[in-house]
């Protein structure tokens, strides 16, 4: 028994792809919660988003489909998509893809084994306002954001770093890291369990599960792909150079 959990593809059908096969063939994995972000930069956002729909993923909502589905002052200032990448995807989303992301909540609360675990893009209120575009990993700032949510466990995504705070008799938090913005070969997610190795049934088991993917066929896409600035974001987050003056 355990859970799968991974976010901000970022349109890198290739990694999601894989990812989505590896975890359907762990059969201990009993539920996927994928953190938002599953467009705008890559070269296949509609794609990606149509995959999650067809593995049943519990998605939560990112800023970057909460840019495309409507303006939000604080949405918009969590990205460096320009204005003419952010109308490029999303016209490239039909009426059924922004369906689908209108009704992405903005977290998902459970109950795993007796423990409260949430899942979010990042700090939101109540209305979806953004609450501070850069937070500092540290137990201080997380209990400030977080300390209402009435939760053990916190795993969000958005800033692409991956880190790890557990404190099992407070609050542990899982910044879980880009799955689709990486430079190599290889991609990730994380799986969590809840064990009970001392009688007390509190034991977080989380770990890094990396999967290859078909970097080689995602580069090909991104060279051909019409995306605005594309020249600019790309090297930092994919790790492709390209001509400013070809593209």
């Amino acid at each position: 028994m355990a859970i799968a959990v991974f976010g901000d593809i970022h349109g890198n059908l290739e990694a999601l792809e894989a990812i989505l096969k590896h975890i359907k063939r762990n059969h201990k994995i009993t539920a996927t919660y994928y953190l938002g972000d599953a467009i705008v930069f890559g070269p296949d956002s509609a794609a990606c988003l149509r995959l999650l729909q067809k593995y049943k993923v519990n998605c939560v909502l990112g800023n970057h489909e909460q840019r495309v589905t409507k303006y939000d002052e604080s949405a918009t200032a969590m990205t460096y998509a320009n204005k003419d990448l952010i109308e490029t995807t999303f016209n490239s989303l039909t009426r059924e893809d922004l369906a689908f992301i209108s009704q992405m909540p903005l977290e998902i609360k459970i109950n795993y084994k007796g423990t409260n675990v949430l899942f979010t893009h990042y700090c939101h209120d109540e209305t979806g306002k953004v609450i501070d575009t850069q937070i500092e990993f540290n137990e201080k700032e997380l209990q400030k954001y977080f300390k209402n949510k009435k939760c053990d466990v916190v795993f969000f995504g958005h800033m692409h770093k991956r880190k790890i705070l557990i404190d099992e008799e407070k609050h542990s938090y899982v910044l879980q890291g880009s799955s689709g913005c990486v430079k190599t070969d290889t991609t990730f997610y994380t799986l969590f369990d809840i064990v009970d190795n001392y009688g007390d049934g509190k034991n977080f088991d989380i770990y890094r599960v990396d999967v290859k993917y078909n970097r080689k066929r995602f580069v090909t896409k991104m060279q051909a792909a019409n995306l605005p600035g594309k020249e600019v974001y790309a090297p930092f987050c994919f790790g492709i150079e390209f001509n400013q003056e070809n593209n």
